[in-house]
């Protein structure tokens, strides 16, 4: 049985994120960096983006769990 995982807590950034779903999570959220910067979730995406282009993903599903 596969049971999605969601990345919580300490997300600000997108290396933050990344890390997260490189490890397995399939969704990630940003709470309290909302609050330091309410620009930081288009951030989080743009950075995730870049990522995946630099690494030749085509999309997120791509990269959940590749490190273990």
């Amino acid at each position: 049985m596969k049971i999605p995982v969601i990345g919580m807590g300490g997300i600000a950034s997108a290396e933050d994120a990344i890390e997260m779903i490189l490890a397995g999570a399939s969704a990630v959220s940003v709470g309290t960096a909302n609050f330091h910067d309410p620009g930081v979730s288009a951030k989080i995406v743009d950075g995730i983006e870049k990522y995946m282009e630099r690494q030749g993903f085509e999309s997120v599903a791509d990269m959940v769990g590749i490190v273990r």
